[in-house]
């Protein structure tokens, strides 16, 4: 007892050395650390809110923002919505920089530090008061700082070089460059024209529900996905803010406009003309209707924009609920059929061309794939000529049938000349499908038995000196001269 007693003082005698060297730790470093971190001189005391204007003056342009009720906006050298953002995270570079070291001689050149022509004078306006103007010279040689100079102060400060790459702009940085605003959820109509004549039209119905073209049932996936890649369509530059004329830019007779019609019945239309190469970039031109603005687009814009009516279609082969089927017939060209029912208590069972206990987890994969199964081409839009795509005497033919009885649909699948087809059996069109898809439809029967367990049979016992001991405790015949081996 006496022991245990003693092994415990020592246990808290411990903890309580590790808990003073803690402490000390926190008070000799970790507290002193922040309250130097803390205690850092700012270059600007001013609250980033209370800015209300930026003049950036630069040796070869001069560049003016003025903060409203709605944002930010470009007032000079062209009037223009900014990004609030790049406003903000600009403001940000030059009032959060802390002073890293200040040079009190008065004596100081300032060409030295090239703030006799500094690289940018940034002058902030504010709602109370506004700070002195800040001047960005050099970057030091070594160390990562740059000099900056606090208007006529005679001294100069060194901080990081972030100011100096943070205030490093052209009006293009700072412009709004998305081209159309709007949520999915207000958009009611979209129509897709191309040169030639060739238009698509998708309109929503109820929440997600699309119909495109005349009627026809749309993917609700394809139109979001289509609304994203509009939505993200951004400026990569501007040309041009006062063109003369549109046919520079192709614009004139543009190869592709979207229109948007949302709740309200307000439009905003894009148009993609022309195409220009800048450095290793393509880029395509655009403009808003009822904007003089021409915009430069990366060509991926385009590509994903220019869609016609069969890329937004419901491909879903056959539209089913896996939980509501009561039977499965799966017949493959090469050999091998099998058909599985539902049982009434839950799970399945093999009605015939399997033997076994039915291994749940492919069944309902097979289901799920059916439920997912969708074309990724519209390869004809009857299933009038299925011989064309090897689908008259398919490689792959599956038949669900309800819990009732009913038939739901079957599906056929083939691969022809590399590529991959399945229709819906009397109904719709013939799709194209990848690769991976056919390739779930195409199960063997095996595939849905669970496999069974093999048991080794267990090694013969070994008597005294090694022999092998027979199960039932008689003799091994041909054992008598056996001998243990030699150690």
């Amino acid at each position: 007892m006496a022991t245990e007693v003693a092994v415990t003082l020592r246990k808290i005698l411990l903890l309580l050395v590790l808990a003073g060297a803690l402490v000390a730790y926190l008070v000799v470093y970790e507290f002193p650390q922040a309250e130097r971190e803390a205690s850092k001189d700012k270059l600007l005391s001013i609250d980033k809110d209370a800015i209300t204007g930026v003049t950036l003056v630069y040796p070869d342009r001069e560049i003016e923002l003025v903060k409203g009720d709605k944002g930010w906006r470009l007032v000079r050298p062209v009037e223009a919505p900014a990004d609030d953002a790049a406003v903000r995270s600009m403001l940000a570079m030059v009032v959060d920089a802390e002073v890293q070291r200040t040079l009190d001689d008065t004596a100081l050149d300032p060409a030295a530090f090239g703030l006799d022509k500094p690289n940018v004078v940034a002058r902030l306006t504010a709602k109370d008061a506004s700070p002195p103007p800040i001047s960005v010279g050099k970057n030091t040689a070594i160390g990562g700082k740059t000099y900056v100079r606090k208007g006529d102060e005679p001294k100069v400060y060194l901080t990081t070089t972030a100011i100096q790459t943070g205030l490093n702009k052209q009006p293009k940085d700072l412009r709004d460059k998305q081209i159309l605003s709007f949520q999915d959820g207000d958009v009611m109509r979209v129509v897709i024209k191309r040169a030639g004549g060739d238009s698509t039209t998708l309109v929503r119905g109820d929440a997600e529900n699309w119909t495109v073209g005349d009627g026809q049932a749309a993917d609700p996936t394809e139109v979001r996905s289509y609304l994203a890649s509009l939505r993200a369509a951004r400026a990569v530059d501007f040309p041009d803010d006062a063109p003369e004329g549109l046919a520079p830019y192709g614009l004139d007779q543009p190869r592709l406009s979207i229109t948007l019609t949302g709740k309200d019945g307000v439009e905003q239309t894009l148009v993609i003309g022309g195409e220009r190469t800048e450095g290793n970039a393509m880029q395509v031109f655009g403009q808003r209707q009822g904007a003089p603005t021409v915009y430069a687009l990366g060509d991926w814009s385009y590509r994903s924009l220019d869609k016609g009516a069969n890329q937004f279609r419901d491909k879903t082969v056959l539209k089913m609920e896996p939980t509501n089927v009561g039977r499965i017939d799966l017949t493959r060209r090469e050999g091998g059929a099998v058909v599985m029912v539902r049982k009434p208590e839950g799970g399945w069972r093999f009605e015939r061309g399997a033997e076994g206990k039915t291994n749940e987890g492919p069944v309902l994969r097979l289901l799920e794939d059916i439920e997912e199964l969708k074309g990724a081409e519209i390869a004809a839009e009857t299933v009038d000529d299925l011989a064309r795509f090897g689908l008259a005497k398919p490689d792959v033919r599956v038949t669900l049938t309800d819990v009732q009885g009913k038939e739901i649909g079957a599906v056929v699948a083939s691969k022809q000349d590399g590529k991959y087809y399945v229709a819906r059996v009397g109904a719709g069109p013939v799709f194209e499908v990848r690769d991976y898809m056919y390739n779930r439809l195409d199960k063997r029967p095996q595939d849905f038995v669970e496999p069974t367990t093999t048991t080794t049979a267990p090694a013969a016992a070994m008597g005294d000196g090694g022999a092998p001991v027979p199960e039932d405790g008689g003799t091994l015949e041909g054992l008598d001269d056996y001998a243990p081996p030699e150690e």
